[in-house]
């Protein structure tokens, strides 16, 4: 394989119950037609990846919106749980971690049934040079994230068993931080927990050239040695977009990676999206405006952020 060209979409967010907080969570289901139908148009598109949060409730209800536009993605496509894909703990009503790893992980019955160990993590190849390992870092307890110790060594495993590929990580959580607010004592959870331990463990690895990310919905790209990481934007929160990505291999078996950022939304309610964030972290969360305004501004990306280019 010489060119990979695929999308990433991220924290698409459907409720049944409308706007809600920062999110356009009631219009998402038209957003996620609507960039589902955009790349339905792309040729060259050789699979969409799905980096966690579907839905708000993890409902039946959301499920069913879920799958309907799903039946009319004519690409094949990839999923990695992520925190609002299952009921909360408390909960009896909607899908738990489990139910929605038997749902999207085709590697399912290989994983783990005890409830309380994760099962949402699978690896593909996507040709004879490069592979694609999705994680699962979601948790019942709250919306932070973790990689769990049998996991962990499933990773460790997995990556030796491919070293001589271009492997690509896909996981909900980001593994470092992205924005202030990752300090603040009650917003700390946009971060997997053990990040710093799964970092360690991908640098044993160099043959890791590219993670993907969602949760946090911000637009980032950050550069670790020879590795790119790239946080997605959300679909139904600002700046309400996806990416997608060109993988190209060079003469001198270089890797060139390309990526480009595209609305989901028009002008008018990508303002009203911002407006809603800027409402929700400062009058509901009660964070400081200027911290605020911040997270706005990385939420939307640099110019580098948004489309840019690297050789792994």
């Amino acid at each position: 394989m010489t060119q990979l060209r695929f999308a990433q979409i991220s924290d698409v967010h459907i409720s049944a119950r409308g706007d809600m907080f920062d999110m356009l969570s009631g219009r998402a289901t038209d957003f996620f037609q609507a960039t589902v139908a955009e790349l339905n148009q792309q040729s060259g598109l050789d699979f969409v990846l799905f980096t966690g949060d579907f839905m708000v409730e993890a409902s039946h209800a959301e499920l069913a919106q879920v799958q309907a536009v799903l039946q009319t993605l004519q690409k094949p496509y990839y999923v990695v749980p992520g925190n609002h894909d299952r009921r909360e703990a408390d909960s009896p009503d909607g899908l738990t971690r489990h139910d929605f790893a038997r749902l999207f992980n085709p590697q399912y019955a290989d994983r783990p049934t005890t409830p309380e160990l994760q099962a949402g993590y699978w690896s593909v190849a996507l040709g004879p040079d490069v592979q694609l390992i999705g994680l699962d870092s979601i948790r019942d307890e709250d919306w932070g994230g973790v990689i769990d110790s049998p996991q962990l060594a499933w990773l460790e495993q997995e990556l030796a068993a491919h070293a001589d590929k271009l492997v690509i990580v896909a996981t909900h959580h980001p593994l470092h931080k992205l924005a202030p607010m990752d300090d603040h004592p009650a917003w700390n959870k946009f971060v997997c927990s053990n990040g710093p331990a799964v970092m360690a463990l991908l640098n044993r690895h160099p043959q890791v050239k590219l993670v993907l990310t969602g949760h946090h919905h911000v637009t980032r790209a950050d550069q670790w040695g020879d590795r790119l990481h790239l946080a997605g934007p959300a679909l139904c929160i600002y700046p309400c977009a996806y990416r997608t990505l060109q993988l190209n291999r060079q003469a001198d078996d270089q890797w060139q990676v390309a990526w480009q950022t595209h609305p989901a939304a028009d002008e008018d309610t990508l303002v009203e999206a911002r407006e809603l964030v800027l409402d929700n972290w400062i009058n509901r969360a009660g964070l400081e405006p200027i911290l605020v305004e911040e997270y706005a501004q990385i939420a939307l990306g640099s110019p580098f952020d948004r489309t840019g280019q690297i050789e792994a």
